[in-house]
């Protein structure tokens, strides 16, 4: 750490000259600090103008702080309301680099210059962010595409940046009991992923390409096509994109777009991407939609995305269900598995908070109510009962409240109700078919027999330490049988358990190499079965050695006779 002070100094001064002194040293900083900031510290900083003081500071420290606010401002059910509201605002204040680094980067990445590999490349960029920029150009054939290009020296200030926070966040994490409750670290090492995803422009290209095979099926949307000889890991080259924003209501209108057809195109487009697909464009505000003359729509920009595996979907799902059929029980069941609590739950508790907060939004029916109210709501009562969010989860709820705030620029009286009950079905069926489930099983299977095969080690384990530990065991005489009976049940239980589980393992197997043509004569089914069979037999032979530890248990807790 000692190499590092300067850092650790700058970032500090900028923390205390923004009246953040008390964050500084909640984060480790303190040593760090002004002598004369250290003998004036608060305990806490004052709650005026905090957002605001915050939003400063982390402009002040650079690119990387600000993708790190921008993270947050997507994390209600971690921050208040005035904390994300502003740090939706930040901007990073970066100027472009000259066209002669640009063409440097390409050369380096791509083998020539810019001149040979294209017919014509603007040297005034077309946009600038923090990590990148982008230009015009045209290929030989008469393709107009986009070409992204690393800035220089970006990658090992982001990299020794997200070095400095991942130290910071072990720090706070030992000093600051609320830096704990949200779990900085975890926080910290995702946000860590997520900024070397955007380092990599190969990353960006193949989010693009699946994106592109996910709605092959659906001819109204499209995805810019990437030019893969001509992209790498700093430079990517795209098909450029022409149209209309979608927000551009005048524009629309003048080209005799049905607005509302456009907006249920749109949502049922990016919310099937969550549900049915479980990846999705984690930001799909209006400068990321553009709308061709036939109506086409084409999202760009692939940078982030979000990610639901079949059960995080499965949860979600189940708790949609449960909100729209009264069922408050199952609606905490499915949110308390969505975002598991980091202490001790008051159940109760959060029924009741939910309870309310229906109760509160039902001067209008649910499917009425707008998204960024349910979710405003819903991540207040998360963040009171300390309950966090995966991070694609909060993507994808930042992702539905942008969605449906487009679509009612275009129809004002649209309801994202309307395309979820459309799609949810689409859903479900996805979820339950063959396939699906011969995954689920396959894997619920084998987690089990890993479990089941780990056990008699962990046991072992347990008795040694009660051994050598001299752990005094009490248990009257006419309890004993039954305490070692309910064992040996429990180890038969487990044992039939297992079994089931590998032969499960078999079925989940043929059912996904050959879906649609499942039958219990089919050669693949009847050989794979009686693998599984043999495999299930040679796990029940441990059974008699459970038993034999049972009587052992007995004949050692009873004493010689």
């Amino acid at each position: 750490m000692a190499a590092d002070a300067p850092r650790y100094r700058r970032i500090a001064e900028i923390l205390a000259r923004n009246g953040l002194g008390a964050l500084a040293a909640q984060i480790g900083l303190r040593e760090h600090l002004p002598e004369m900031v250290r003998r004036r510290l608060p305990r806490e900083d004052a709650a005026a103008d905090g957002p605001s003081r915050l939003r400063r500071a982390l402009e002040e420290l650079g690119p990387t702080f600000v993708k790190l606010g921008q993270m947050l401002s997507t994390r209600d059910d971690l921050l208040p309301a005035e904390y994300t509201e502003e740090l939706r605002s930040l901007r990073a204040h970066t100027a472009p680099v000259p066209y002669a680094q640009v063409a440097d980067v390409i050369e380096r990445e791509l083998g020539a210059p810019p001149h040979e590999l294209f017919a014509a490349l603007d040297e005034e960029p077309l946009a600038t962010a923090s990590i990148g920029q982008a230009h015009l150009g045209r290929l030989h054939d008469g393709s107009e595409v986009v070409v992204k290009v690393r800035k220089p020296g970006v990658s090992e200030v982001v990299l020794a940046d997200l070095e400095l926070m991942r130290t910071l966040a072990s720090l706070a994490a030992r000093e600051w009991e609320t830096a704990r409750n949200v779990d900085v670290v975890a926080l910290v090492a995702g946000f860590d992923r997520t900024m070397r995803g955007e380092l990599d422009y190969r990353a960006e290209a193949a989010h693009a390409e699946r994106m592109r095979r996910n709605l092959s099926a659906a001819p109204t949307v499209r995805i810019p096509t990437v030019h893969h000889e001509l992209t790498t890991a700093e430079v990517l080259t795209e098909q450029r994109v022409t149209g209309l924003q979608i927000d551009d209501v005048a524009a629309l209108d003048a080209a005799g777009i049905d607005r509302t057809a456009l907006a249920t195109r749109a949502t049922r487009a990016l919310v099937r991407m969550v549900l049915v697909d479980g990846y999705f464009h984690a930001d799909p505000h209006p400068g990321n939609l553009f709308v061709g003359e036939d109506g086409t729509i084409t999202l760009i920009d692939f940078g982030m995305v979000g990610q639901l595996s079949e059960s995080v979907r499965e949860e979600i799902l189940r708790l949609l269900f449960a909100l729209t059929h009264g069922d408050h029980d199952g609606a905490v069941s499915a949110l308390v598995r969505l975002a598991p609590p980091r202490g001790a739950l008051d159940r109760r508790r959060l029924t009741r908070d939910l309870e309310n907060m229906l109760e509160a939004l039902s001067a209008q029916p649910l499917a009425e109510v707008p998204t960024a109210r349910i979710v405003e709501e819903l991540t207040a009562m998360l963040r009171r009962h300390h309950l966090q969010l995966p991070s694609d989860v909060s993507s994808l709820l930042r992702m539905l409240v942008l969605t449906e705030s487009t679509a009612t620029v275009l129809d004002p009286g649209f309801h994202l109700s309307t395309v979820l009950t459309e799609v949810i079905p689409v859903a479900l069926a996805e979820l339950l078919s063959p396939e699906a489930l011969a995954r689920r099983v396959r894997t619920s299977s084998l987690n089990a027999l890993r479990v089941g095969g780990e056990l008699p080690e962990r046991a072992g384990r347990l008795l040694d330490e009660v051994e050598a530990r001299g752990v005094p065991v009490r248990l009257h005489p006419e309890d004993l049988d039954r305490a070692v009976d309910r064992l040996e049940n429990t180890a038969d239980r487990l044992i039939v358990g297992m079994t089931m589980s590998a032969l499960l393992v078999g079925i989940g197997t043929v059912v996904a190499a050959q879906p649609g043509r499942i039958s219990l004569r089919d050669p693949l089914m009847l050989v794979s079965g009686g693998a599984t069979a043999l495999l299930g037999t040679y796990l029940a032979a441990g059974a008699g050695p459970a038993r034999r530890l049972g009587r052992m248990v007995r004949r050692g807790l009873k004493g010689p006779q």
